[in-house]
């Protein structure tokens, strides 16, 4: 009688216990909710079209403490100052924090946590 305990409390389990239906689309959040209102994600499209690839990747190749070929940036985000982003060195788990003003020179350079890598000139 012991042996048949625990197979007929999970079948009664599964009777008891209701079953949820859940509308996945009711739990996404719009991005406009996560982000700071300041801050807007820009889209790969916009990104292509003014060039901040091409801008950013000067930016980063002018600091001696990153390697292009080691990292990888997050998205580019439009502040109410100018555009920022993040570098992750793939090797060593380093972050990076780039600040930029909107004429794309450099506010500041900043590890995780937060000392500078290299002051603007």
């Amino acid at each position: 009688m012991k042996n048949y305990i625990l197979p007929l409390l999970i079948l009664c389990s599964f009777s008891l216990y209701p079953n949820i239906n859940i509308d996945k689309n009711s739990f996404t959040l719009s991005t406009k909710y996560l982000q700071n209102p300041r801050d807007r994600k820009l889209s790969a499209e916009e990104v292509k079209q003014r060039g901040l690839d091409l801008l950013a990747n000067q930016i980063i190749e002018n600091i001696d403490k990153i390697d292009l070929r080691k990292t990888a940036r997050s998205a580019i985000f439009e502040t109410s100052y100018g555009f920022r982003w993040k570098m992750v060195n793939l090797h060593t788990g380093k972050i990076f924090i780039i600040k930029v003003n909107k004429d794309f020179r450099l506010i500041s350079a900043r590890n995780s946590d937060n000392s500078k890598i290299m002051t603007p000139k």
